[in-house]
C-alpha cells in the first residue's frame, strides 16, 4: 500500500511535458515537487531555473526569470516550487 502511495506521489510531479506550460507569448510556468532529500522550496527553485533555461535554449533562446514561489518541506510535504519565466531571442 506504502508503495502505491509513494508511486502516485511522484507521478503527480510531472505533467508529460517535462512541467513546462505556455501563459502567455513567450511566456511560462513550470511547477515541481521536490526529491525526498529537498528540503528547501530554494533548492527546487534552482532545479526549476535550470530545465527553464534548457527549455528555451532549445528553442533558440535563452530564459529571463519573471516570478517564483517556494515551499520548503513540512511532515509529511515535500518541499515545492513554481516559476515564471520568458524566453527571449538570443542576444538581448
Amino acid at each position: 500500500m506504502t508503495v502505491v502511495g509513494i508511486v502516485c506521489i511522484c507521478g503527480c510531479a510531472t505533467t508529460g511535458t517535462n512541467g513546462v506550460v505556455q501563459i502567455g507569448p513567450d511566456t511560462y510556468m513550470i511547477g515541481g515537487l521536490g526529491q525526498f532529500t529537498d528540503f528547501s522550496g530554494s533548492a527546487v527553485k534552482a532545479r526549476l531555473y535550470q530545465q527553464a533555461a534548457e527549455f528555451c535554449r532549445s528553442k533558440g533562446g535563452v530564459m529571463v526569470p519573471l516570478n517564483s514561489t517556494g515551499q520548503d518541506s513540512k511532515p509529511y510535504q515535500y518541499a515545492s516550487a513554481e516559476i515564471q519565466f520568458k524566453c527571449v531571442p538570443a542576444g538581448r
